[in-house]
């Protein structure tokens, strides 16, 4: 099985959204799931000059789970609870291996 990085990307979440059915959704992969990750805010970009500015990705979090391939992925998220958020939030997939 390859390990692959669950990108959450979508607006930013307000403080007291709601995580239900994230729970279940972590204990249905059993020991599929390598790390069930964190939010992410505040995200900073460091340019070659030194400078700074915001974040201009819209990432919200991320979690690392197992799979055979990128078919067996699409297959363990169809259902995750980040996408009935609405069609601006999306999961992207990215292998480790």
């Amino acid at each position: 099985m390859g390990r692959f990085m669950l990108l959450y990307v979508g607006p930013a979440t307000p403080p007291d959204a709601s995580h239900a059915g994230w729970p279940e959704w972590f204990a249905k992969l059993g020991d599929r799931l390598i790390d069930r990750g964190s939010p992410m805010a505040d995200g900073r970009v460091l340019h070659a000059d030194g400078s700074t500015s915001a974040c201009t990705t819209r990432l919200n979090g991320y979690s690392i789970v197992q799979a055979e391939d990128v078919k067996d992925v699409l297959r363990l998220v169809k259902d995750h609870p980040y996408e009935a958020l609405g069609g601006e939030y999306s999961i992207e997939a990215y292998s480790l291996d």
